[in-house]
């Protein structure tokens, strides 16, 4: 019975029904607040130079449309875009060959409201390879504090 007065509420858009019915009108829906904050990096360089990002995120419950902002600094240079995420990874590919270090903020963004920005640094070592061989690409993670 309850269900069928709430219907007709909202079907006629007349507050006053839940006054009549007496009983009380549902509560306004509450803000959802902000993305959460990336953590939980996980790197890997890939054979073709490009390196894969992938990360952990506690969203709001109930929210969605959530998506993952990219920046980069190559080598101390300035942070610019590489790009968007609508999942919890990523692959950069514009990562110049001669790049020994790089900085990725990673920033949660829904709608108008953005979560706090995170940074991590990635240390990008390439082995220079014999006359005739092949190189071999190493990455390491270190968070920035």
């Amino acid at each position: 019975m309850i269900d069928t007065i709430k219907n007709f509420a909202q079907s006629t858009d007349d507050p006053n029904v839940y006054v009549l019915a007496q009983i009380p009108p549902p509560s306004p829906p509450g803000a959802v607040p902000a993305p959460g904050t990336p953590f939980d990096f996980r790197v890997e360089l890939l054979g073709n130079g490009a390196v894969k990002l992938n990360w952990k995120s506690n969203n709001p419950a109930g929210a969605s449309g959530t998506f993952y902002e990219i920046k980069r600094s190559d080598d101390g240079g300035p942070m610019t875009f590489v790009g968007n995420a609508g999942e919890r990874n990523f692959t950069d590919d514009t990562v110049p060959a001669t790049t020994a270090s790089a900085v990725y903020e990673l920033t949660a963004v829904r709608s108008t409201l953005r979560g706090d920005p995170v940074q991590f640094i990635v240390r990008l070592g390439v082995n220079v390879p014999a006359p005739g061989g092949e190189a071999t690409g190493e990455g390491e993670l270190s968070i920035a504090a």
